[in-house]
């Protein structure tokens, strides 16, 4: 198994926008073959803060992922969203 996580820190009063965007992509990457689980959480700290948390088969449907259409939809949609670039983690099951 393949995860990888992403914490996103959201502009302020844009995080109604980058929830939308995330709702509407969840369906998509979940009929992505090998994708697992997509599932994003909410700091309890920072409203404005954001988890990725996605399984995927192996590093190849990861792969197939980021190729995909919705993929490169989703981060036109949000990447002005962002208060700064995401910071990515890549973890393997021990």
């Amino acid at each position: 198994m393949f995860v990888v996580t992403a914490t996103v820190k959201v502009r302020q009063g844009r995080s109604e926008e980058f929830l939308e965007a995330y709702r509407w992509m969840k369906p998509l990457v979940l009929n992505d073959p090998g994708a697992r689980v997509y599932a994003l959480h909410r700091s309890l700290n920072d409203p404005d803060e954001f988890l990725f948390y996605e399984e995927y088969e192996n590093e190849e449907a990861f792969a197939y992922h980021l190729s995909t259409d919705h993929f490169k939809a989703i981060s036109e949609r949000i990447d002005p969203l962002m208060a700064a670039p995401p910071e990515i983690g890549k973890w393997s099951v021990v």
